[in-house]
Parts: structure tokens; C-alpha cells; sequence
């Protein structure tokens, strides 16, 4: 294909990842003003809540199928790696974390789930409700333990990026928080590993929104196995996130 036949196929789907965005913000907000209030009738406690998270991975699921039929990008995973994501209960999820929609990715395929945002992503006018509502703000490092000891003892699952930010598949250095060590040793919850591979890259940390290629974008999991918390929860705090810590590194980054 010549480069200006290429510019031809790219033009659409750059028009097309625009629709997306658009979609994603407008929704966001729409969930937020319209339908989160309407769930604040079923009360405050953990209906509420299990209902706010099932609405949020239902519109993911949607943007997620909506990509896959328009052929901007597609999810695959082995049907043994789907099955095992689909049976998480009460596990601290983390991630390699490439791409802006990562989370949309992995929260439309685990049951029962959240994830700890930003707390710039609390503040966003198109997300806040919806963040504020149905996320982990990390606003308060106490109060974010706090909080995720309560949702995994409910058997909710919980992701989190250890890298805190996007980072290149092919960067040589990778510095992870010990958030995610922290979390699971608080809560003594299972830390679940999973692989994402984006072929080609998009949506990377200084990358163009609309630079998505000229063909099918594949978002690639894979199921990296389990670390049970609880080994290391007679050992100093401090000491077991660090090990915790590196553990979750060998095997996301094996």
C-alpha cells in the first residue's frame, strides 16, 4: 500500500477514534448527571454501589464491542485466560499500563470491579461523577487502604497500574509504586497479574489520540498468574510491599 493510500485508510480512522472520545466523554457525563442519581434510590450501601459498578462495565463492555464491529480495535484473549478473569473474587488487579484505555479494557472483562484513579480523574468535568461514584479516588493514601480493604472483603475486585502512568513496552527502566503491594497486604486479598499488549502501540503516553493505524487494533491479555498476599504478612510492612512489590515486577515484566 503506497503512503498516500495509507493516508486514505488512516483519514476514517482517525475520524472514527475521534467519535470514540467523543462518545467516551459525553457518556461519562451523561452516566453521571442522569443515571447515577437515579441509582442513589436504591440507597447508599453496597447495592448502590454494585449497581453504579455494573452500570459503568456495561457502557465499557458496549465501547468495547462498538470498537471490535467498527473495526477500530479488538480484545483477545485465550478462552482459559477470559474464564479465569471472569471467576476473580475479591483480588488486588494489576497491570502493565501502555495504554489511555487500559482500564476500560480490563474493567469491562472482570466481574464486579473497580480501580483506583487519579485524583486529577475526579475532578475531570466529563468523568467526575462517574469517578467519584464508582472508582477509588487516591486523593489520601490512608483512606485509599481504607477503602480497598472494605471493597475487597465485599469480594469486589480492584485494578491498579503499579507503574502509576503509562510506560513504553520497550522502556528499559520500569519504577513501580508499591500501591498495589500495600493494598493487597492491608487488605490480605490475592494479587492478580495480567499482560496487555497493544499490536500496534496506540494511545501511548506522548502519542497522538489519532494516530490508530490503518488496520485493526489488537489489545492482546494474558492471564500471569496469582501472588498470594498473605505470605509475606508476618514480615515488616514496609518490607513485605517491597518484596510484594517485586514479585508483581518479575511477573509482569518476565
Amino acid at each position: 500500500m503506497t503512503g498516500r493510500g495509507r493516508l486514505w485508510v488512516r483519514l476514517p480512522r482517525s475520524a472514527l477514534a475521534a467519535f470514540f472520545f467523543l462518545a467516551f466523554g459525553l457518556g461519562g457525563l451523561l452516566l453521571g448527571i442522569v443515571f447515577f442519581p437515579l441509582l442513589l434510590l436504591l440507597g447508599s450501601g453496597r447495592r448502590s454501589g454494585r449497581a453504579r459498578r455494573a452500570l459503568v462495565r456495561f457502557c465499557y463492555m458496549l465501547f468495547v464491542s462498538v470498537a471490535r464491529m467498527t473495526g477500530l480495535f479488538r480484545v483477545v484473549a485465550s478462552p482459559d485466560d477470559r474464564r479465569k478473569l471472569a471467576a476473580l473474587h475479591g483480588c488486588v488487579v494489576v497491570a502493565n499500563h501502555t495504554t489511555l484505555i487500559d482500564v476500560v479494557i480490563l474493567l469491562a472483562m472482570l466481574p464486579d470491579a473497580t480501580a483506583v484513579a487519579k485524583a486529577a480523574a475526579g475532578r475531570n468535568f466529563f468523568y467526575s461523577r462517574v469517578v467519584n461514584g464508582a472508582f477509588i479516588v487516591n486523593d489520601d493514601p490512608a483512606g485509599v487502604l481504607d477503602a480497598a480493604k472494605r471493597l475487597l472483603s465485599e469480594g469486589v475486585n480492584i485494578v491498579i497500574f503499579p507503574e502509576g502512568t503509562r510506560t513504553p513496552l520497550d522502556a528499559r527502566e520500569r519504577k513501580l509504586r508499591r500501591g498495589a503491594a500495600q493494598m493487597a497486604l492491608h487488605a490480605e486479598a490475592p494479587v492478580h497479574c495480567v499482560r496487555i499488549v497493544s499490536a500496534p502501540q496506540v494511545l501511548a503516553k506522548g502519542q497522538p489520540w489519532w494516530d490508530v493505524a490503518d488496520h485493526v487494533i489488537t489489545f492482546s491479555l494474558s492471564d500471569m498468574g496469582e501472588i498470594p498476599a498473605e505470605k509475606y504478612s508476618g514480615e515488616v510492612f514496609h518490607s513485605a510491599a517491597v518484596a510484594l512489590t517485586e514479585r508483581i515486577r518479575a511477573r509482569l515484566f518476565p
